[in-house]
């Protein structure tokens, strides 16, 4: 019995050995998600679920000295990974508590070897210590985005990939995560980050930690750790709800050394923030996160544009545009809410917010509605070349924020498509659009499905109305010029194609005229004789030949009187333009053809030479001759 036990015992061991080995290795994960305008950006193997960034800045020196800790799900089993990261030093690196394996800088790439590795689906924690000096990064199109120096602390905007300039990331809004930010600055300064201040901490040594929390996910272009001293408030909104349902919290942050006049003048358009979000709310459901805010700081040099930030709208400049917050306040639901799965979808983030700012302005604020700004953009003769850029084919990355394509064409491709399916269907489009994508992720074609759905069901579209929707959007997303489709052609006449059909049957058809008679042959004289008869030919073939041919054994090609056959062969054309040739038991080629033919009514010609010399018997000469039409492609 003991001796059974370790027989078991050690087939167990030796399955378990087998299983081991059959088992495949962790390997790296990829160092690009494959985007084709930013190809570096964003990495493979895993999906972050949580940043906690806890950041210690000092203004003066602009150095920090910071911890990210990263929670992640691996989607491989993991041998190695990379994280985006430019430019400061890292000093300890640690994957499930246990210090990395090896730490590695590749360009803009931070490859970590962890001493054991993540198992796919296994939930997995990285802690990266660094520090130095943040630098500002500039875009494909030369713009500056990441942390930005100001005389006062850093200006922090990263579309689309200034985020690795201060803490290590997935780059790229396909990943998108939760945050905390713990950001512990001179307490003379105020430190901003995404989402709501959930504890300021006086320190008691002259700094304070300011801590926010992002509890809704966030791309890493979207996040912010901006710095400087500012004019800080929090309230409520009046009227405004944030996604939880309760009111609406409104963090603002004026640069403190702005005139009074200028803060006065951005105060009035901040002091719209509420009914803005309100009125889009209405418009849109609800807001998707549970905080809002301006973020209005002086910067070195102009930066040329506003982001937003979410649930922070950053403005470079003290002049806070309404119609541009508008715009970004847009933004929250359609780019940071639903966010794009490519940079090329990009008009999705732009078009809508453009759009809404057209109607928002002409309902609020006095400006003209979105079907003449349409119109004025259609009919304008300015610049006829910039419709060459289609909307959702973007050239380059340097070519992502270009005003035209992305921006106003993307917006008129809207308003075409809310005239064409009508006001209520085109609203139940966007508000199904941001609740069916709601914190993920979203492209053109989800959208153009979604569209032809909402067409279908809610504007009774049928099919050949659908097919136009088609041509629409071909014409107003992926082609580069001007659209002929708009509001008005489109309902100008339908195609609908029909079936109009009959068939041919397969057709080699010859009829042959009368019989040859040549009359009498005269003896002792030299003479040609001719005859002829017809051919008529039907053909449904890709080409086809006629011969003639003589099919007896008996003097094959010449004529015969019993024993006896004429010396010389029979000949035979295609009257007036053929050229003789001699019968034989092999065809002769009469006429050839290179496509069907019908009722081609031919004359054939038979010549029999006869000399002086050549010996006549009396009676009748004659031979049955076989005529054949033929192909090779029937």
């Amino acid at each position: 019995m003991n001796r059974r036990f370790r027989a078991a015992l050690g087939g167990v061991l030796l399955s378990l050995v087998l299983t081991s080995v059959a088992s495949a290795a962790p390997t790296p994960g990829a160092r690009s998600l494959g985007d084709p305008l930013l190809p570096l950006l964003g990495n493979g193997g895993y999906d972050v679920q949580h940043y906690d960034l806890n950041i210690n800045y000092n203004p003066v020196t602009n150095a920090m000295t910071s911890i990210a800790t990263i929670t992640s799900k691996a989607t491989q089993d993991l041998s190695e990974f990379s994280l985006d990261f430019r430019g400061l030093n890292v000093t300890s690196v640690t994957v499930g508590g246990q210090p990395a394996a090896a730490v590695a800088r590749d360009a803009d790439k931070l490859i970590i070897t962890p001493a054991t590795a993540p198992l796919n689906s296994s939930t997995f924690t990285t802690v990266v210590a660094y520090n130095g000096v943040p630098v500002e990064v500039t875009d494909p199109d030369g713009t500056k985005e990441g942390w930005i120096r100001t005389s006062d602390g850093s200006f922090v905007v990263n579309e689309p990939m200034g985020a690795m300039s201060y803490y290590p990331n997935n780059n790229h809004p396909i990943d998108k995560a939760t945050y905390d930010m713990s950001i512990t600055v001179p307490s003379t300064h105020t430190a901003l980050g995404n989402g709501e201040l959930a504890s300021k901490v006086d320190n008691g040594n002259g700094t304070t930690t300011w801590n926010w929390h992002m509890g809704y996910p966030m791309a890493s272009y979207l996040s912010t750790t901006t710095v400087g001293v500012f004019d800080y408030t929090m309230t409520l909104g009046p009227t405004a709800k944030g996604f939880a349902g309760n009111p609406l919290e409104l963090h603002n942050a004026l640069e403190s050394t702005f005139t009074a006049a200028q803060k006065a003048s951005a105060n009035t358009s901040i002091a719209r923030e509420d009914a803005i979000t309100k009125f889009l709310s209405d418009v849109y459901g609800p807001y998707p996160f549970d905080s809002v805010g301006v973020v209005a700081d002086r910067l070195p040099a102009s930066l040329g544009y506003v982001l937003e930030v979410q649930t922070k709208i950053h403005f470079p400049s003290s002049s806070v545009s309404v119609n541009t917050l508008a715009h970004e306040i847009t933004h929250q639901w359609f780019g940071n809410s639903v966010s794009l799965k490519s940079w090329s979808d990009i008009w999705l983030n732009e078009g809508w917010a453009t759009w809404s700012q057209w109607n928002w302005t002409n309902k609020q604020n006095n400006g003209i509605t979105p079907a003449q700004q349409f119109l004025n953009n259609y009919n304008s003769t300015s610049n006829p070349t910039r419709w060459n850029v289609a909307t959702a084919v973007v050239p380059t990355a340097a070519d992502i924020f270009d005003t035209f394509p992305v921006y106003t064409r993307g917006a008129m491709t809207l308003e075409a498509l809310r005239q064409i399916i009508g006001d209520g269907a085109f609203m139940e489009l966007a508000r199904t659009w941001v609740t069916e994508h709601r914190f993920g992720n979203a492209t053109t074609a989800d959208f153009i499905a979604l569209a032809k759905r909402i067409a279908r069901d809610r504007s009774g579209f049928e099919a050949s109305n659908l097919a136009k929707l088609d041509t629409f959007f071909q014409q107003w997303l992926y082609t580069p010029a001007k659209p002929t489709m708009t509001p008005t052609t489109f309902f100008q006449r339908t195609d609908v194609p029909g079936s109009v059909d009959g068939t041919v049957p397969g057709t080699l058809a010859l009829t042959i005229g009368p019989p040859v008679k040549f009359g009498a042959f005269t003896p002792g004289v030299a003479r040609d004789y001719t005859a002829t008869t017809t051919a008529n030919v039907v053909s449904t073939a890709g080409d086809a030949a006629l011969t003639v041919t003589d099919p007896s054994t008996t003097a094959p090609g010449r004529l015969v009187n019993g024993t006896y056959s004429l010396p010389q062969a029979l000949q035979a054309r295609i009257s007036p333009s053929g050229v003789f040739g001699a019968l034989s038991g092999t065809p002769l080629a009469l006429q050839s053809y290179t496509a069907p033919i019908s009722n081609d009514l031919l004359t054939v010609e038979f010549k029999q030479p006869i000399a002086a010399t050549d010996p006549l018997r009396t009676g009748d000469y004659a031979k049955t001759v076989v005529f054949t039409l033929s192909t090779t492609s029937p």
